[in-house]
């Protein structure tokens, strides 16, 4: 399986190197280019529109200019050859000039039609005069357009000119083509110095970063050449260090695992052993039980008690290594079952000693059903009938109530309770209250077949008047 795993990641390396894949360097610079192109762009837009107001004011000034020309003869009127030379000056095809108390003052070679497209500056707004620069950059060939404005030499007056758009749109066009020329040498050399600060400040240390993660990941167990960790007190900083201490808590954390799965595995193989030689050893003690001799047989009930409490040992070790079992879920009548247990502990009491009364008291509902595993469930409430029993409890208590989200069942002795420096760590395995002959792998083994229900277990009390577990299970 783990080759399987290691074949398809070497595959899909080396899909990605084939489809030459971009790192986050060359990402954060395409970034960058992308940004400052944009931020240009959004410069660009009022500054082409700027460019053609202030090249139409200029040719309304010249204009202005033309008609001011009329003045100077008597009778407002020139010829046709100057006034050819004077339109053609003010590179205009026609001027009107209109001003309070005077008359109309005219240059025409072109007369304006209906059809042709007419602006006024003095009332178009900023987002107009964009649209406007956008839409002559896109027109093609010729196109004669009326123009309104005022001039700075008659504030009072306005003036309208006819111009062919196709000089303006060819200044435009040079403009725009230097503007794209500075924008790509600003991009690239912006980009590069953020390429350059970002690649030493972020881009690099995360590629360590990542180079540490697939080596931890590839051997998590080998700590020869760990990098030492940065100085930095930024947030790269905080992710480096913090990583290094999860390295430092997963490497403790694998070892103790493998050292756990060693000794699982010795503890099977042993576990086997003993278990034939405990099976030997009660034959021979059921042997000595039918003996003649009075003192023989009277030391065979503690032999018996000593290989059982053996065998039971060597069981809830194996149990507690194996891996947590998967539920198979059926329903489960509740009272019945615990009913059931009842029995097997009141018979392990006598077995252990006839003296000792075991009082299992059930409480439940006949009718109360629960959704779980019949088998999980039954081991569940022998190590928690049996671990009251041993702590030195007499009487058992099970109860139930059902809840919109499942079944609370708990389980009350009236033992000596649990020692107060215990209580934190009731269920970790190997913790036996100070009780002689266990494992301390009764609780640990209860709470991981809860668990497996998708439930928990908890000590709801404990005192000199006795003990409490409540746990939960799904209702049907």
């Amino acid at each position: 399986m783990a080759a399987d795993i290691t074949l398809e990641a070497d595959r899909a390396r080396s899909m990605r190197r084939r489809r030459g894949t971009f790192g986050l360097s060359w990402r954060i610079l395409g970034l960058v280019v992308a940004a400052v192109m944009t931020a240009e762009i959004l410069i660009f837009l009022p500054s082409i529109a700027r460019f053609r107001t202030v090249y139409l004011t200029q040719l309304i000034e010249s204009g202005t200019l033309a008609a001011l020309a009329l003045d100077a003869t008597p009778d407002n009127m020139v010829t046709e050859e100057v006034k050819r030379n004077l339109l053609n000056n003010a590179r205009v095809d026609a001027v009107v000039l209109v001003e309070p108390n005077k008359p109309k003052r005219a240059l025409m070679n072109i007369k304006p039609t209906p059809s042709m497209p007419s602006f006024n500056l003095e009332e178009e707004g900023a987002l107009m005069l964009i649209w406007d620069a956008l839409e002559t950059m896109a027109n093609d060939g010729s196109r004669y357009l009326r123009v309104g404005g005022v001039s700075n030499r008659l504030p009072n007056a306005m003036v309208w000119i006819i111009a062919d758009e196709l000089p303006m749109r060819l200044a435009m066009y040079g403009y725009a083509s230097r503007i794209l020329v500075l924008s790509v040498i600003i991009a690239g050399f912006t980009a590069f110095l953020l390429y350059i600060a970002l690649r030493w400040v972020v881009v690099r240390p995360l590629q360590l970063l990542s180079a540490d993660m697939v080596a931890f990941r590839r051997a998590p167990e080998d700590a020869a050449g760990v990098r030492p960790p940065t100085d930095r007190q930024d947030e790269i900083g905080v992710l480096d260090r913090e990583f290094r201490n999860l390295q430092r808590e997963l490497r403790k954390s694998l070892r103790q695992k493998s050292r756990l799965a060693e000794i699982g595995a010795a503890t099977n193989k042993v576990n086997h052993d003993l278990r034939n030689m405990l099976s030997t050893a009660r034959l021979l003690s059921d042997r000595l039980a039918r003996s003649e001799d009075e003192r023989t047989r009277a030391l065979a009930p503690t032999i018996l008690n000593t290989i059982d409490r053996a065998a039971r040992l060597a069981s809830d070790a194996i149990e507690y290594v194996r891996d947590r079992p998967t539920p198979r879920l059926s329903t489960v009548d509740l009272a019945d079952l615990i009913d059931e247990v009842g029995i097997v502990l009141q018979e392990q009491g006598e077995d252990h000693d006839p003296n000792i009364v075991r009082d299992w008291r059930n409480t439940v509902g006949s009718d109360l059903r629960v959704e779980a595993d019949r088998d999980l469930l039954y081991r569940i409430f022998v190590n928690l009938g049996r671990n009251a029993f041993e702590a030195g409890a007499t009487r058992v208590t099970v109860s139930a109530h059902g809840r919109p989200d499942g079944v609370v069942v708990e389980v009350a002795d009236n033992g000596p309770g649990v020692p107060p420096e215990l209580v934190d760590n009731i269920f970790r395995p190997f913790v036996t209250g100070g009780q002689s002959g266990g494992a301390g792998l009764g609780l640990a083994i209860a709470r991981d077949l809860v668990r497996a229900h998708g439930g928990d277990i908890a000590l709801s009390e404990s005192g000199a008047q006795g003990t409490t577990f409540r746990f939960t299970l799904p209702r049907p």
